[in-house]
């Protein structure tokens, strides 16, 4: 991917347009193409957790959540590092490490990515390849099939920037997968404060 070009990925839930993490030009272009709210930030997409290293806050909660139930349909937004904060001015940021073999290959052939679901704002995301091919295929520089057949729900997210985890939009993921992906931590750290 050079500068500017965006490229449409598959994920275990619905198909992606992708531009690499800190392309401003091809940001831009998800922005126009779709005509989303620019005062909606473009969520994130790992292939590990150290990606997150350099872009977002993390706790011992985020931690557990992420080691217990990613990859898979679970966006988590979190606090931003200073670093990443300075170069693009969001205090928070949307992530995930998606359950797709194609989608891990290509954000460790290109870096982290910024993906959204591939609609115009406000449709239904797209799930037929010629439908996809016509409506995206002009703005695109590769088009990546899914290697298996998707759900057609998006991923739950939460958000976990403050104290509290608040789920923003349940998927497949539930608040009982939640609980019980943090349930060890939190008896842990209660065993730890009775001793």
């Amino acid at each position: 991917m050079k500068n500017g070009d965006l490229i449409i990925i598959p994920t275990d839930t619905v198909y992606g347009l992708a531009a690499r993490l800190y392309d401003d030009e091809a940001l831009e272009k998800i922005y126009q193409i779709k005509g989303r709210d620019k005062s909606k930030p473009i969520p994130i997409l790992c292939s590990k957790m150290s990606d997150l290293l350099t872009i977002a806050e993390t706790n011992i909660v985020s931690r557990a959540i992420m080691k217990n139930l990613w990859p898979g349909a679970l966006t988590i937004v979190m606090p931003t590092t200073k670093q990443f904060f300075e170069m693009t001015g969001e205090k928070t940021i949307a992530a995930r490490i998606p359950n797709s073999p194609t989608a891990i290959e290509l954000i460790e052939k290109y870096g982290v990515l910024r993906v959204t679901s591939l609609n115009k704002s406000g449709e239904a995301p797209l799930s037929d390849l010629r439908q996809i091919r016509n409506e995206f295929g002009p703005y695109v520089v590769e088009i990546h099939p899914q290697e298996f057949i998707q759900s057609d729900i998006e991923s739950t997210v939460i958000d976990l920037s403050s104290n509290e985890v608040k789920i923003l939009r349940e998927g497949s993921i539930t608040m009982d997968d939640l609980q019980n992906a943090v349930k060890n931590i939190v008896n842990h750290r209660i065993a730890q404060e009775s001793l």
